[in-house]
Formats: C-alpha cells, structure tokens, sequence
C-alpha cells in the first residue's frame, strides 16, 4: 500500500494535486485479514482524515499483488 500512495502521490503532483484532493478510494485486498494493517497506513497518509473507502476482497491475476486502489 505505501508503494501504492507513493505512486498516487506522484501522479497527483503532476496535475498541481495531493493526496488531501482525494474524495474517494477503492482498496481490494488479497487478504481480508489485512484490514487492520491497511487501516493503520491509511492514518499515515491521511494525517487530517481519509476521504471516503470502500475495502473489498478479490483474488489478483499475480500472485505478487496484495492490493489494489483507484
């Protein structure tokens, strides 16, 4: 996830925008049981809230892949 929101970070600086522009994101997880992980990096990239999150579950084509956002 952190690689993930450094990637976001990047790409929204090239339109003069952050992380805090965000209203909404996506996040599928492999595992279910990282829920709680997930939740405690969020906190570190969103000091003054999250925008709104829907978590779900689905099985990644590779194997590697732990998570997803849009």
């Amino acid at each position: 996830m952190r690689h993930t929101f450094e990637g976001m970070k990047k790409t929204l600086a090239s339109v003069n925008a952050t992380l805090d522009d965000m209203v909404q994101i996506n996040l599928y997880l492999r595992d279910i049981s990282d829920f709680r992980v997930a939740a405690v990096v969020f906190l570190e990239y969103f000091k003054n809230g999250a925008p709104a999150r829907m978590t779900t579950t689905t099985e990644f084509v590779g194997k590697n892949c732990l998570c997803q956002m849009d």
